[in-house]
């Protein structure tokens, strides 16, 4: 495997960072580190090595090992030696293609990624060892951003009921990171169809204001608890809407409308909930997230299910901001 390195792989500082780009999204990645000005030690297509000193969780990163320790090893029995000592279960981070790594995960007893359920009112949760091996270096950390393995957020998909696989990001937000509405709350969605979003949130939430040109699909538009409005998102009155405590957008637009659009509802209504896909045709703009991460207790993930866009939170209950 091609890797380019600014240090001695087998001369690693003490208490390093390993940093998981999202597939695709290397370049990103590597820019929001040099905006930080996160020093990289040692770069792969599947992985980033870099100091410490920083505690800054990048957009772009699919997780983020803490701490991490590294040890050259001549054998397999040496790596399951070291692993072993570990008390979580190990789970190998496989993409860095080592056939060291391979044999040994293969001998030991690693966490399996599993599908999740989908459950927003019970997080998953549990604690595990993330290991790789990069020119027979065995890096091990016992300390991950992420919940999950690698950041990796499979569901159990429910294949009938939604009309597309949007509302598997919407499922990522209240099942991943905890941020849910209450049963007795309304909450107005815009650039609703087909309806994924809007199937979600009908099943958590009192009522859903549906707001788009074109209609939801025939299953979803008899949901009860629906209301559906054929009309322009970015004309809407917020009077309208008084009732609404969340406001949620995974509508196609460039990043500056939606953050005008964002500013107006803030401005001009109560609500104190929102979360909105920033969507971009090309390389990420790192400006305008400047501006959504300004915005006061608000935070940017790059969920798992986003593609070539990130997903703005800005919720009554927010603890962690993430500036860009």
């Amino acid at each position: 495997m091609e890797y380019s390195s600014q240090h001695n792989l087998r001369k690693l500082p003490p208490n390093f960072k390993v940093v998981i780009p999202f597939l695709g999204h290397v370049s990103e990645l590597s820019q929001e580190l040099t905006m930080h000005s996160i020093e990289v030690l040692v770069q792969t297509d599947s992985l980033f090595i870099v100091t410490s000193d920083k505690n800054v969780s990048p957009i772009w990163a699919q997780d983020v090992w803490h701490d991490c320790t590294s040890t050259e090893i001549q054998s397999i029995n040496q790596g399951l030696e070291i692993l072993k000592k570990y008390k979580n279960r190990g789970s190998y981070y496989s993409f860095v293609k080592s056939n060291f790594g391979d044999s040994i995960a293969k001998k030991l007893k690693t966490l399996p990624l599993k599908r999740i359920k989908y459950s927003p009112k019970n997080p998953f949760d549990f604690k595990f060892t993330a290991w790789t091996i990069l020119d027979n270096v065995l890096i091990v950390s016992e300390k991950t951003d992420k919940r999950f393995p690698f950041g990796w957020h499979e569901f159990e998909e429910d294949k009938t009921s939604p009309p597309n696989r949007a509302y598997l990001k919407l499922w990522e937000v209240f099942t991943v990171h905890g941020i849910v509405p209450d049963k007795n709350e309304s909450v107005i969605e815009v650039g609703s169809s087909p309806g994924g979003w809007t199937w979600v949130l009908s099943q958590l939430t009192k009522k859903v204001y549906s707001i788009d040109k074109a209609p939801l699909s025939d299953k979803i538009s008899k949901i009860k608890n629906i209301t559906h409005q054929e009309k322009d998102a970015f004309k809407l009155n917020p009077k309208d809407y008084s009732d609404c405590s969340w406001f949620f957008s995974d509508i196609i637009c460039t990043p500056e409308k939606i953050l005008e659009t964002i500013q107006f509802w803030m401005a001009n209504s109560k609500i104190q909930n929102y979360v909105c896909t920033i969507k971009f045709k090309g390389p990420c703009n790192f400006d305008i997230l400047k501006k959504f991460a300004a915005i006061d207790n608000s935070t940017l993930i790059h969920l798992y299910h986003n593609k070539n866009e990130v997903t703005w939170i800005k919720t009554s209950k927010t603890k962690d901001v993430v500036y860009v």
